[in-house]
């Protein structure tokens, strides 16, 4: 489990950066840079199950210039979050983003981020990740430990048929978006007709198709994130990699991510799926074909700018498409601020 390296998103110095993993024993490592800072500085690190109330004394404190430490919990289902002070001065609040699991690609957090504005998104309210189908029996304690109240799934029709998710939550809700056979794509692929270059223009199409006509599929996903009644909340697709990556670039965008970050966590599909899994005897094939199959199985950023043009090309701007065409008033907006932001 892993995150991307974080600021603490506060105007007082020092300013601490940080870096957040876990594995299945429940062990937390967590890794940080402050700046400025003296020598002898302490760096305070205070646990929680709950993230927003952290009580004294801290759980460790140790010099600043140790960079790194192992927090044990002894829990390898609960989720843990943490805080690190030095001096007077607080980081954000800090937890793991990336789940290792056994039958599900891609499962994320998309808290943590801080905004341009000073704020910082919500952890453990709003998850991302690949379908649910046949989930291991520690895959189900997690998502039941997570809490997780409402799961959509972009697959469509015949996706969720043969590939049924193995999850019961309290409320399942169906936004289908059809992006093309991946069954037929994967035949293809490893009978030797489908290269990278075919693998691209399908990808795009993919994109293309997307911000042009599913934005009502779109606009349902942000009204159900606009009632707060319905988190935690779990957003997957097939890998959790094209539809779910839009959508998560759109939120991470009107909630004021800025951009850099928010190509970061798009491109972090890209180490949490497993193309042997996905394309299985795939990886035997001659490299041209392998070149396809990485293409399908893996995200660039040359496709989330091309979806960005769509978006332009359909509504004039980003901002005109999310008002325009997913219905995200200033309204909506705000509330989806007040649910997700800290």
């Amino acid at each position: 489990m892993g995150s991307l390296l974080m600021a603490a998103g506060c105007s007082q110095e020092p300013s601490i950066s940080f870096f957040c993993e876990s594995d299945r024993a429940g062990n937390y490592i967590l890794k940080w840079e402050v700046s400025p800072k003296d020598d002898d500085d302490e760096i305070k690190i205070y646990m929680s199950k709950d993230d927003a109330g952290f009580q004294e004394p801290p759980v460790l404190t140790t010099s600043v210039n140790d960079y790194v430490a192992t927090i044990p919990t002894g829990d390898p289902i609960g989720r843990h979050f943490f805080r690190l002070k030095v001096n007077k001065t607080f980081s954000g609040v800090i937890s793991n983003r990336v789940f290792k699991t056994d039958s599900v690609q891609n499962f994320r957090d998309l808290g943590g981020y801080n905004t341009v504005t000073g704020k910082q998104v919500k952890w453990g309210r709003l998850y991302r990740s690949g379908e649910l189908y046949e989930l291991t029996g520690k895959d189900k304690n997690m998502l039941d430990a997570l809490g997780i109240k409402t799961v959509v799934d972009f697959r469509d029709h015949e996706e969720r048929l043969q590939y049924p998710d193995d999850y019961q939550a309290q409320k399942i809700i169906h936004i289908p978006m059809y992006t093309g056979n991946r069954a037929y794509v994967r035949e293809k692929i490893i009978d030797g007709t489908f290269y990278r270059g075919d693998a691209i223009i399908f990808t795009q199409d993919t994109y293309k198709t997307l911000i042009t006509d599913y934005s009502e599929e779109f606009a349902q996903l942000f009204d159900i994130l606009c009632d707060e009644a319905n988190y935690p909340v779990l957003i997957h697709g097939y890998l959790g990699k094209d539809r779910v990556g839009l959508a998560s670039y759109i939120l991470l965008y009107v909630l004021g991510v800025s951009n850099a970050v928010n190509e970061d966590d798009y491109l972090l599909s890209n180490s949490n799926i497993s193309e042997e899994q996905v394309m299985g005897e795939a990886r035997f094939l001659p490299e041209r074909m392998q070149e396809a199959a990485t293409v399908v199985c893996k995200v660039n950023l040359s496709y989330l700018n091309y979806a960005k043009t769509c978006m332009i090309n359909k509504s004039g701007s980003i901002d005109n498409y999310i008002t325009n065409e997913l219905k995200l008033t200033e309204d909506k907006k705000e509330k989806l601020r007040q649910i997700l932001l800290y």
